[in-house]
């Protein structure tokens, strides 16, 4: 595989290295982690490249369905979510064809089933973007009835990838996966603990840089501060007197300037990023209200959402932005409201006709809650038993994954999202809302706050907008 590219020293090495990992039998994965701007997508694609030149197989995943669209378009290349290479829906549990059927009395029992894909052995090179976010730890859907695979998503995919090869890209100093405190599929040594023979390489020369822009100096001081391991009892964001970092003195102005910024330049240049899910439905009505004239105003075309849950019947996944140019009835469904609607989404302008879930709209975290899935699983259950469908069957499983309500777009308003969901995207301009009361940031362990803050930081490219609270220095 030859490397003359146009590589900097660090990226050499790690190209070099790279392909003495494909040519070693023993070692199972390669950990290339590198911080913003370091150039590790460009080190992909042009791996990407040369293994299509080479004939070789090799396929491109990323975390989430936002970071596999950004992925796509950097590197031209197809690239998928982890879990919809992983997952095969099966059926649901709890389910019989008796007379009576699923009820809202035994509901509590239901659940989806999605088992691990069966490997095929078939020799490729498996490529994981956004690492950083790949779980250890078996994790239950908060929102969900469902169980995939064995509910550890980093043993489901070792168990798919079989004797293949994977590469894990990341940046450590991002959020680690909800609930884990660290980034396992970053950690050698996590990975040598699962039996897994893994070799490691940084990338630390920072090559994405405009001339005076200091966003990513910022992030280099964040990234010192949590490395250093040592803390104040309340860390300093050190972001004052830096170019394309803008200070507003209270977040009632800095909500306007975001208002004004995002009415000028629109929603795939600019956006607003919170803490919590309460604080960003609190923006995302400010925003409706400035808008619209009425924050209780029913959706209404030209409004941007933010998909909350991949959709199995069109390719639409958690953390995509879509913008609303139609809308129809409302119908209802399990004691549930729907309404019709035609979404095109930001970065492919393609349209779908789908049922809006109005109740997950109108929630804090833009989700059904479990019971609520479950009244549409009964729902969905009792007109497939009216037509004679047995719940073991084919089509009742084709039926489910193609069946307008059951598979509903389930989004919140997008004019505000969480790190969290902003993770694997980048934005010209970002407004932080880091706190608003009570300083309640800082029960946050200090090092879990410095990653916070590097992820959100290296979410803005052109420019940074923060509230000059006390702590910012």
């Amino acid at each position: 595989m030859a490397d003359n590219l146009n590589f900097n020293a660090d990226q050499k090495a790690a190209f070099t290295a790279i392909k003495k990992f494909l040519a070693h039998p023993s070692i199972d994965v390669f950990v290339l982690k590198g911080y913003a701007g370091t150039g590790k997508t460009y080190l992909m694609q042009a791996l990407a490249k040369k293994l299509k030149e080479e004939k070789e197989e090799f396929c491109l995943l990323a975390s989430t369905g936002r970071a596999a669209t950004v992925l796509k378009g950097k590197t031209g290349f197809t690239a998928r979510t982890v879990h919809s290479e992983l997952y095969n829906f099966i059926g649901v549990n709890g389910l019989d064809d008796n007379p009576s059927g699923a009820t809202a009395s035994n509901a509590a029992q239901l659940s989806m089933q999605f088992n691990t894909r069966i490997a095929d052995n078939k020799k490729r090179l498996y490529i994981v973007d956004e690492s950083s976010m790949l779980s250890g730890e078996f994790q239950e859907s908060d929102s969900m009835p469902a169980t995939f695979g064995s509910g550890v998503l980093l043993d489901d995919l070792f168990e798919v990838v079989g004797n293949n090869k994977i590469i894990f890209v990341g940046d450590p100093c991002q959020l680690p996966p909800i609930g884990q405190p660290f980034s396992p599929a970053l950690d050698k040594n996590w990975l040598n603990s699962q039996n897994k023979v893994a070799v490691s390489v940084t990338l630390s020369k920072i090559e994405r840089t405009d001339s005076g822009n200091d966003i990513l100096k910022l992030a280099g001081d964040i990234r010192d501060m949590h490395d250093s391991g040592v803390f104040e009892l309340y860390p300093k964001l050190p972001a004052s007197k830096l170019n394309n970092v803008k200070l507003h003195p209270a977040d009632d102005e800095q909500l306007d300037r975001y208002f004004e910024k995002y009415t000028e330049t629109g929603p795939t240049e600019t956006l607003a990023i919170a803490r919590t899910n309460l604080r960003v439905y609190e923006i995302n009505r400010f925003m409706r209200n400035k808008l619209l004239g009425d924050a209780n105003l029913d959706l209404q075309t030209g409004e941007v959402l933010l998909v909350t849950q991949n959709n199995h019947k069109v390719p639409l996944t958690n953390g995509d932005f879509v913008t609303v140019t139609a809308l129809g009835e409302v119908t209802w469904r399990g004691g549930l409201k729907f309404q019709k609607v035609t979404v095109r989404t930001f970065l492919s302008d393609t349209e779908f006709k789908m049922q809006l879930s109005v109740n997950a709209l109108k929630s804090i975290n833009g989700s059904l809650t479990k019971e609520q899935t479950k009244e549409l699983m009964v729902d969905f259950h009792s007109r497939m038993r009216e037509k004679g469908i047995s719940s073991k069957s084919e089509e009742y499983r084709e039926a489910m994954l193609g069946d307008d309500y059951y598979n509903c777009l389930k989004a919140t308003y997008g004019y505000a999202v969480t790190c969290h969901k902003a993770q694997g995207g980048e934005w010209n301009n970002v407004y932080l809302f880091l706190d608003n009361e009570n300083n309640t940031m800082f029960r946050m362990p200090p090092a879990s706050l410095c990653k916070w803050w590097y992820t959100a930081v290296t979410r803005a490219r052109k420019e940074l907008h923060l509230v000059k609270h006390w702590w910012v220095v």
